[in-house]
């Protein structure tokens, strides 16, 4: 959670759907065996995935099967489906096999895709697991290739341990139905998602960041953390490996009922919830999240979430409630104080949100959001350099929390240590760079030092991808004033103003805190 004064929101979730029952197969999945360390399953991981890319994308893969010297790699539907493109798949031994449309087919209302290389080679097969007995809490690992930044030149391949927030009965659209926290980034769509056992559960497909960059009613092109990875489980892909011709030969069968439907779950509100949260649909959050409440009164994330969307609905009293009532739901819940803190902040209540805050760094001591969080009311207290060593500390024990970044960045602003404030901001861009609040945040901080012009490159951009951010406005009007561009600086006054009328105040732009 941050307060930038600033707004914007996108979605990596189609609507919700339930996908057709089918019928008439046994599937076969491996019994979980027994946990390995993270190194184990790491080395496991890097034997079977492979990257798989053409001239404009990258994504990632998992070799699920052979026949003869012919391999069959699972994907996403979305990482192959420009079927113009030459596409190349390259190993894990460093080999690349070049595909053409006859090596791909994809399934229809599922983002799974196989693709099919010939190798002489003798390459490692990935054991399939049964995602059913995975539940929320349960740790889980990413593997994938990364599309390259300019920090880092090429596609090198990635490894990441997260757990569970919710494995629905009900998927959304495109099968998608297993939600961890492990951070990703784009070109590891595709890869395989791997239990504790070293088994592949599910397919990584829409993770921290937009993958896009085809503009759309849901803004794809804006990569912005929302901490919801969302995965297909192989036990959907099993329903349809019939119809994809892939043979898994005489493995013990485990058979694992058909896709028929079933009765909703108090996860699968939550779901629905996360997702309608992240199009900007703040009622039909609440609605989702009071029907998971009406299924399970104990479900502190939903309260914790339906909080925030009433925060976001500009209903804080309503907010400070559902943070009480997840308390009483779990009276050990580090991250319901440290909402409770948020919210009293932004109520005005500074004192009791600070001591909401201590009370959440008692019972979520190793948690970097509620250092951020408590950071965050020491900025508003002016109590700096205790506002500093708490965000400091955030960052210590999460080196991705880009928000705890910019937060430190406004409190070194503060102590007059601008330089200070621009690297903090910049090391912000560089882990969400297109996040809209971290580059008006940056804009800010140049047209401060008098940075003019760099100041209004990151300010246009970020207006671009969000227009509706009243401090990023009054920040490009001081710095076109300041280069003469008397017109501009007056338009932008106004829709600062304009703004002013409809922004929330403190805007949470992801809710990822509930994999805390």
């Amino acid at each position: 959670m941050h307060n930038e004064r600033l707004s914007g929101m996108s979605i990596w979730i189609r609507q919700w759907l339930t996908i057709g029952a089918i019928v008439g197969i046994n599937i076969w999945l491996a019994p979980s065996a027994s946990a390995l360390s993270a190194s184990e399953v790491g080395k496991i991981a890097k034997s079977v995935t492979v990257s798989i890319d053409s001239e404009n994308s990258v994504g990632s893969g998992v070799v699920i099967s052979k026949e003869g010297n012919i391999y069959t790699v699972l994907t996403a539907a979305h990482v192959v489906r420009d079927r113009q493109a030459q596409f190349k798949l390259t190993t894990p031994d460093g080999k690349n096999y070049p595909l053409t449309p006859t090596n791909i087919k994809a399934t229809t209302d599922v983002d799974l895709a196989i693709v099919k290389f010939q190798s002489s080679t003798n390459y490692p097969i990935a054991k399939l697991g049964n995602v059913e007995t995975v539940s929320e809490g349960t740790i889980v690992y990413v593997a994938g290739f990364p599309l390259a930044t300019a920090a880092i030149s090429a596609s090198i391949y990635n490894f990441t341990e997260g757990k569970v927030t919710a494995n629905a009965n009900r998927p959304l659209a495109g099968g998608y139905s297993l939600v961890y926290s492990n951070n990703t980034l784009p070109g590891m769509s595709g890869g395989p998602v791997f239990n504790e056992a070293g088994e592949t559960i599910a397919i990584h497909g829409k993770g921290d960041v937009q993958e896009s960059n085809q503009a759309s009613e849901i803004n794809e092109n804006i990569r912005i953390k929302t901490g919801f990875n969302l995965g297909i489980p192989t036990n959907t892909f099993m329903r349809l490996a019939g119809k994809l011709g892939v043979n898994f030969g005489g493995k013990p069968p485990i058979v694992v009922a058909a896709n028929t439907p079933k009765t909703p779950q108090a996860v699968d509100f939550f779901l629905i919830g996360v997702d309608r949260f992240n199009r900007g649909n703040l009622g039909g959050s609440i609605e989702a999240m009071n029907e998971a409440i009406k299924l399970n009164p104990r479900y502190t994330k939903a309260y914790i979430a339906r909080a925030t969307a009433n925060f976001m609905s500009k209903r804080i009293g309503a907010a400070i409630s559902d943070v009480d009532l997840a308390i009483q739901s779990e009276p050990t819940s580090g991250l319901a104080y440290a909402g409770k803190c948020f919210f009293l902040s932004e109520f005005g209540k500074h004192g009791e949100a600070l001591g909401a805050c201590n009370r959440a760094v008692s019972l979520a001591p190793k948690s970097a959001m509620v250092y951020n969080v408590k950071g965050l009311v020491g900025l508003r207290l002016r109590n700096y350099s205790v506002a500093a060593a708490d965000l400091e500390r955030s960052i210590e024990l999460d080196p991705k929390l880009y928000y705890a970044y910019n937060n430190l960045a406004i409190v070194r602003n503060a102590q007059r240590n601008t330089l200070a404030a621009i690297n903090l901001a910049r090391r912000a861009v560089q882990i969400a760079p297109k996040s809209p609040a971290t580059r008006a945040l940056l804009g800010q901080l140049l047209v401060a030092n008098k940075d003019y012009r760099q100041g209004l490159m990151e300010l246009n951009m970020a207006l671009g991808w969000n227009p509706r951010m009243t401090e990023a406005y009054k920040a490009r009007a001081v710095a076109n004033r300041a280069i003469g561009n008397t017109a501009a600086a007056q338009l932008d006054d106004r829709l600062a103003r304009q703004y002013a009328l409809t922004s929330t105040e403190g805007f949470i732009d992801d809710i990822s805190f509930l994999n805390q």
